[in-house]
């Protein structure tokens, strides 16, 4: 009896087309019967109608795949749209533009199945809405821009709350909200974001806080100059052990003094992930000692400066915490980084920083063996390169750029500040070794725009977004 062929293994395949980019399923589905019928499960898996053409021939082929359709993402809420029906559907996302329609809350309640419910700049929050929504009982996480919900139907918003185990809120109110919060503590809620809070409603929100002592990540990106407050009163619920379990941290921090800043950091045994927005005062403080205790433990560390910084912290960092997955950083030398040690964790799936060249006639030099040393990073997914004012990466083949080929997993390639002259045979060369690419945000060729739009054009051809 013929045994059978590996890759016409359905579990096998199912892994292995995990991990190819989106572009090449369709391709691989015509290649055989079992392979088609383990990529249109992924193709279809999906929709985002914000980031493709709409079509009467791609409405008829949504409807005939509906049944495998498991994440549906719109720009609005159309009358044809509101007649989709998912019958697996488990995420669904809306940028309501502003827009009032009966046609979101006509969609959204023909779906009980949905577990994680995104609505953008929604306006339109009836009573039958929340009486719907309660009645979802698979929906775990919600995230909405609408002040309707502090309205008249705030105590159905909390008996929701009691269920969810993730809520993201636009808060975008200037005077103080006149709410009472529920008794007791909504103890299923693990993740709380919060956006746009200013100083009138902080005391809400930190006893919103106070009442979700399972929370284990809290995203927090206050108003303009309205950090301070949040972070100045966190230590307090962290000494406290209101919130033993919070390994997650990300809150812009520009308001906050360094004295705010350590506390936190000091009374979080449990960081795993610490997004920060810094002041320049911030980096006169020892950083990285303060983060010492936590360099097993950390797998994602973001710091923003306020302006480019050339510091320690990156190089003390990188190479002293073996489980980082993604670092955004100011900066680092490129002379320390090409000295041959080791110097970043190479599990790092997100890379974002500057590499400084000093003198700035080094870069010739040191660019290829910075270049060199990314090399070694084969997990990298997203590599953004950062630069302050005159200081350039060159992603040129002659410059090096043939050293990354073994970046492959490479998703996305992001380009701050930079000033570049690429031509095909850079393009070229990442199609052919990154073929995992997506996206490319920045400018392919700064010096010469039809060089540029010819090589965008090229990109696009092969389903990659560059802008």
């Amino acid at each position: 009896m013929p045994s059978t062929h590996p890759l016409e293994l359905t579990e096998l395949l199912s892994l292995v087309f995990a991990y190819l980019p989106p572009r090449s399923l369709p391709f691989c589905a015509r290649v055989s019967k079992s392979w088609y019928q383990v990529c249109i499960p992924l193709i279809w898996h999906d929709i985002d109608l914000q980031a493709i053409l709409q079509s009467p021939q791609s409405s008829a082929l949504i409807q005939n795949h509906s049944c495998l359709i498991k994440k549906f993402k719109v720009g609005y809420m159309s009358r044809e749209y509101a007649t989709f029906r998912f019958s697996n559907l488990d995420s669904f996302e809306m940028d309501g533009q502003g827009r009032r329609d009966p046609h979101t809350n006509q969609f959204i309640l023909a779906h009980p199945t949905v577990t994680r419910l995104r609505l953008t700049n929604f306006y339109g929050c009836p009573p039958a809405f929340w009486d719907a929504l309660l009645g979802f009982h698979n929906l775990r996480t919600l995230s909405m821009s609408s002040l309707e919900i502090f309205g008249t139907n705030i105590n159905k918003f909390w008996q929701l709350c009691a269920r969810l185990e993730q809520l993201d809120i636009l808060v975008q109110h200037y005077t103080a909200f006149d709410v009472i919060l529920p008794p007791g503590n909504l103890a299923s809620i693990k993740h709380l974001g919060v956006k746009e809070c200013t100083y009138a409603n902080v005391p809400l929100f930190m006893e919103f806080i106070r009442r979700c002592p399972g929370l284990t990540s809290i995203r927090w990106h206050a108003a303009k100059y309205h950090e301070q407050p949040f972070l100045s009163k966190l230590p307090a619920l962290l000494e406290a052990k209101a919130l033993p379990y919070l390994e997650h941290l990300d809150v812009g921090a520009r308001g906050a003094t360094n004295d705010d800043v350590a506390k936190v950091i000091q009374s979080m045994p449990r960081i795993t992930t610490l997004s920060l927005a810094l002041s320049y005062h911030a980096y006169q403080m020892d950083f990285a000692t303060l983060l010492q205790p936590h360099f097993s433990n950390l797998r994602v560390l973001e710091v923003f400066p306020d302006s480019d910084i050339k510091s320690r912290l990156a190089q003390d960092i990188m190479s002293s915490c073996p489980l980082l997955e993604k670092l955004v950083a100011p900066s680092v030398d490129a002379l320390v980084v090409t000295e041959g040690k080791p110097w970043v964790c190479s599990r790092l799936k997100v890379l974002d920083l500057a590499f400084c060249f000093d003198p700035p006639s080094t870069v010739n030099h040191l660019q290829p063996l910075v270049f060199a040393q990314l090399s070694k990073l084969t997990r990298l997914e997203t590599w953004c390169i950062t630069g302050p004012s005159g200081f350039s990466v060159d992603l040129r083949i002659e410059s090096g750029l043939d050293k990354l080929f073994t970046l492959g997993r490479l998703r996305s390639v992001v380009l701050n500040d930079i000033v570049e002259r690429m031509d095909v045979a850079e393009v070229d060369w990442m199609l052919e070794h990154w073929k995992s690419l997506m996206v490319f945000r920045g400018k392919l060729n700064t010096y010469d725009d039809a060089i540029r739009g010819a090589l965008k054009e090229r990109l696009e051809r092969h389903g990659i977004k560059e802008w």
